[in-house]
C-alpha cells in the first residue's frame, strides 16, 4: 500500500501532538503511516518500519527535545534522508516541537536550512500547511496515478500518450453508445461530476475499467460463464470488486447467474438491497411496453433481479428465459449470445452447476415462443430454419436435408460456445424435448389469435 505520509516522532510526544497531528491529517483524507494505525499485534517493528518509510511519499519528523534522544528516530530520520538524496526530491517536512533554531543547528544544521512548521502554531494551522504540501489541488492526471499507484497499477509518466486514449475512453464511459456492444464497462464514480480529484478518479477507473472489459470481452465472461470463474476473475482486477458492489444492478446486467442465491458470495447485501420492490436501479431491462406477469399484477422485484426471487418476481417464463441471454438498457448489454445458443448451452453439460429450477424454467420459457429461431435472410440457406418456416405442421419432416441443416446450426453455436458437447447429443434432445411441435404450438396460436 502506498502511503502520503510517514511521521517519524519520539513516542513520548504522542499525546499532547503527534496522535492529534496524525488523526487531523487522517481527516484530511491522507494516507498516513503512524504506529498507532500501521502496527498490528506480531508485527515485526524494524520490518514494517522500513516498509513505511519506503512506501511513504513524504515524511513528517517531529523534532523535539524527546526526539534528539531517541536512536531509534534518528535512524528513521537517516532513511528518509537518504531517499531524498536518491529520489533528489524534498519529502522531509520538519516541524518544530517546543525546539528552537539553537537546538536544530545543534543537532543536525541541514535539517535548520528546511522550512519548518512549529506546534507553536496550532494543529490546525499546521495542517492546512501540510495538506498544501503533501497533496494540493493536483491535476486530475496526477490524482489518478496516484490512485492507480495505490491499487499497485502500473502507469506510464503522466507526459505519455496512454494518457490521452485514457481520457478519450473517459468520455465513452460517460455515455456509453449501447451499438458498441462493450461488456465489462461501469459507470464513473463521478458521472459528470469531472472537474478536480473528482477528474482525476473518473480517469482512474478509466483506465482500470479499460484492462478489466478487455479480458472480460476476450473471455467472454457472460451468463453461461460458471460462477466460480466470475468469481476469480471480479477478484483478480483490481478495483472491479469494489466497482461491481457499487454498481450490483450492471453486474447483474452482465452476469445474472451471481445473483442466483449460492452463487452470490461478496454481493448478498447488495442484492438483496436490489429486490426491495421500490429500488429503481432493479427495473432497467428496456422493453417496448410493460413486462408481463403471471397474474397481470405490478412484479414482485426489479427485472434485473428476478432470478434471485423465490417467484422470480412472478414474470413470465417467456421473459425470464429470454432476459437470461439477451438483455439490455438504453447503455449496457448482457451477452452475445443469441436464443437459440442458449438453449443449446442449457441443453448441454457445460450448464450442468444452473439449478434444475432456474434450467426448466428457461427451456419451458424458449419453447413457448419463437424467438429461438433466426429469421434473418441468412437462415433461408439452412434447410431445417427454411422448411420450419416455410412449411406447416403436418408438412415439416425430419429429412436428410432438414437434420443436416439442424445439425449445421447446433455447430455453430457449439463452436461459439466454446463447449465440447458432440452435435449429435444435443439434436436428439432437441427432436425428444419436441421443439419443433412447442414452435408450431406457438404459430398457430398468434395465427389464431390475429384472426380474431
Amino acid at each position: 500500500m502506498q502511503y502520503d505520509v510517514f511521521i517519524c516522532h519520539a513516542s513520548e510526544d504522542k499525546d499532547d501532538f503527534v496522535r492529534p497531528l496524525a488523526e487531523k491529517l487522517r481527516q484530511q483524507h491522507l494516507e498516513v503511516w503512524y504506529d498507532e494505525f500501521s502496527l498490528k499485534i506480531g508485527d515485526s517493528l524494524t520490518q514494517k518500519i522500513d516498509e513505511g518509510l519506503a512506501v511513504s511519499n513524504y515524511g513528517i519528523v517531529v523534532l523535539s527535545p524527546n526526539f534528539f534522544k531517541k536512536p531509534w528516530a534518528k535512524r528513521e530520520l537517516k532513511g528518509l534522508t537518504l531517499r531524498e538524496m536518491t529520489e533528489e526530491r524534498d519529502l522531509i517536512l520538519p516541524i518544530w516541537h517546543r525546539v528552537g533554531v539553537k537546538e536544530i543547528l545543534e543537532y543536525s544544521p541541514p535539517l535548520a536550512d528546511k522550512k519548518a512548521g512549529s506546534s507553536a502554531d496550532g494543529i490546525n494551522s499546521l495542517i492546512r500547511e501540510l495538506k498544501n504540501k503533501i497533496k494540493p489541488e493536483e491535476s486530475p492526471l496526477k490524482v489518478a496515478r496516484d490512485y492507480l499507484s495505490k491499487l499497485n497499477v502500473d502507469s506510464p509518466p503522466i507526459s505519455d500518450e496512454w494518457w490521452l486514449d485514457i481520457v478519450e475512453y473517459k468520455e465513452f464511459l460517460k455515455y456509453p453508445d449501447l451499438n458498441s456492444g462493450k461488456r465489462w464497462i461501469f459507470p464513473l464514480p463521478y458521472g459528470n461530476d469531472d472537474h478536480g480529484g473528482k477528474k482525476g478518479q473518473n480517469i482512474a477507473s478509466t483506465a482500470l475499467q479499460l484492462d478489466w472489459s478487455f479480458e472480460g470481452e476476450e473471455l467472454n465472461i457472460s451468463p453461461t460463464t460458471h460462477p466460480d470463474i466470475v468469481h476469480e476473475y471480479i477478484h483478480r482486477w483490481p478495483g472491479l470488486y469494489d466497482c461491481a458492489r457499487a454498481n450490483p444492478h450492471i453486474l447483474a446486467m452482465y452476469v445474472p447467474q451471481l445473483t442466483i442465491p449460492g452463487f452470490d458470495e461478496g454481493f448478498e447485501d447488495v442484492f438483496d438491497e436490489l429486490l426491495l420492490p421500490e429500488n429503481k436501479r432493479a427495473d432497467i431491462i428496456f422493453s417496448y411496453g410493460k413486462h408481463a406477469t403471471i397474474d397481470d399484477k405490478v412484479p414482485l422485484c426489479g427485472d434485473v433481479i428476478a432470478y434471485r426471487h423465490p417467484s422470480f418476481g412472478n414474470y413470465i417464463v417467456e421473459e425470464l428465459a429470454h432476459w437470461y441471454f439477451d438483455a439490455h438498457d438504453t447503455s449496457y448489454i448482457r451477452s452475445t449470445w443469441d436464443i437459440f445458443e442458449g438453449l443449446v448451452w442449457l441443453l448441454s453439460s457445460d450448464s450442468d452447476w444452473l439449478p434444475k429450477r432456474h434450467r426448466e424454467t428457461f427451456l419451458k420459457g424458449i419453447f413457448k415462443r419463437d424467438r429461438w429461431i433466426n429469421r434473418d435472410y441468412s437462415s433461408w440457406h439452412n434447410l431445417f430454419a427454411r422448411d420450419l418456416m416455410r412449411k406447416n405442421r403436418k408438412q415439416f419432416k425430419y429429412t436428410k436435408g432438414v437434420l443436416n441443416g439442424l445439425e449445421e446450426l447446433v455447430t455453430t453455436a457449439i463452436n461459439k460456445l466454446g463447449i465440447v458437447e458432440k452435435p449429435n447429443i444435443i439434436i436428439e434432445k432437441i427432436i425428444d424435448l419436441k421443439l419443433v411441435d412447442h414452435y408450431y404450438d406457438y404459430i398457430e396460436w398468434f395465427d389464431s389469435k390475429r384472426r380474431k
